[in-house]
């Protein structure tokens, strides 16, 4: 089993001083630790990650009060644990998965799925509730005994040893292979997008997804002459810090990722036009008035209003 470069104390300090990429490595860090918490309580991965979600934005909103940086792993612990049982109180699902029941041309792989579900989830209940979360962990991340014990507050003995009993008592009950299973829900970079999308779309930040930060945050600079935060990102006019959230993959969407007023959307086409910009021609628009779209390198869309 890889192990991790454990995150560190000044990292862990710089995210609860506002550092919003080093809060994106705890997500990175911690998110299959959390699913396997929140999986052991709700036996559903697709509720499981909505858990996560929620559990990562209380992190968000609460990491300051976080006196013990070693705590960290305990700590987000005890959050998604409270947060899965209250999602299970509220769940009101007759079956364990998420999704409805397909087409009758796609049943036969549904079922098949549902089967597998059922028969991992019915041998889980036949462990107690830390051996459970120890097995879960162990096969959904790639972290070592020794991180597994200190995240769940146990002796790298007890976790070999009920991860070795666990296997027994999943053998027992299991004709498939549960490793494959657990390999298949495991997150990756795009869970911690989305994350750190949902965490600052509920905290009212302006976000933009690029695929380089440094680039882009010149590009902002150069174009509109904007200053930088002490965490080096863009600041707008209204004195709001602008996210730019560095993804390995991008698909621009179709609505813009920022709207905002501009005096007189001419002169800024003129201008955006004389350093290259991509465009499209001003048009009236019924609600807004004058609207210019633009586009920076990563294809995102920008409208610029000029009120009627």
């Amino acid at each position: 089993m890889k192990e991790h470069s454990p995150l560190t104390h000044q990292r862990i300090e710089d995210a609860k001083a506002g550092d919003f990429d080093a809060y994106r490595m705890i997500v990175n860090e911690y998110s299959n630790a959390l699913l396997s918490v929140a999986y052991s309580v709700l036996g559903d991965f697709h509720e499981a990650q909505d858990a996560v979600q929620e559990a990562f934005l209380k992190c968000y909103r609460n990491l300051h009060a976080l006196n013990d940086p070693a705590k960290l792993g305990s700590w987000l612990y005890a959050i998604t644990r409270r947060t899965s049982l209250d999602f299970a109180k509220r769940s009101k699902q007759a079956l364990p998965l998420h999704e409805t029941t397909p087409a009758s041309d796609n049943i036969t792989p549904w079922l098949e799925q549902y089967v597998i579900h059922d028969s991992v989830w019915g041998a889980l209940q036949g462990l107690e509730e830390k051996s459970k979360s120890v097995v879960v962990l162990h096969y959904l991340s790639e972290w070592s005994m020794k991180e597994i014990g200190q995240f769940l507050n146990m002796s790298v003995s007890a976790v070999e040893s009920r991860i070795r009993r666990a296997r027994e008592v999943l053998k027992q009950h299991l004709a498939r292979d549960f490793e494959h299973y657990f390999l298949t829900h495991r997150l990756g970079r795009d869970f911690e997008q989305q994350v750190s999308e949902h965490v600052l779309k509920r905290a009212g930040h302006f976000y933009i997804p690029v695929t380089d930060k440094g680039q882009a945050t010149a590009w902002f600079i150069l174009h509109f002459h904007l200053g930088t935060s002490r965490h080096g990102n863009p600041v707008l006019e209204s004195g709001q810090e602008l996210y730019l959230l560095e993804c390995q993959r991008h698909a621009p969407a179709s609505m813009p990722v920022l709207t905002f007023e501009a005096a007189s959307v001419g002169e800024l086409e003129q201008r955006l036009h004389q350093q290259g910009i991509g465009m499209e021609p001003i048009r009236e628009d019924a609600l807004f008035g004058k609207l210019l779209v633009f586009y920076d390198p990563d294809g995102n869309k920008y409208h610029a209003i000029e009120p009627n």
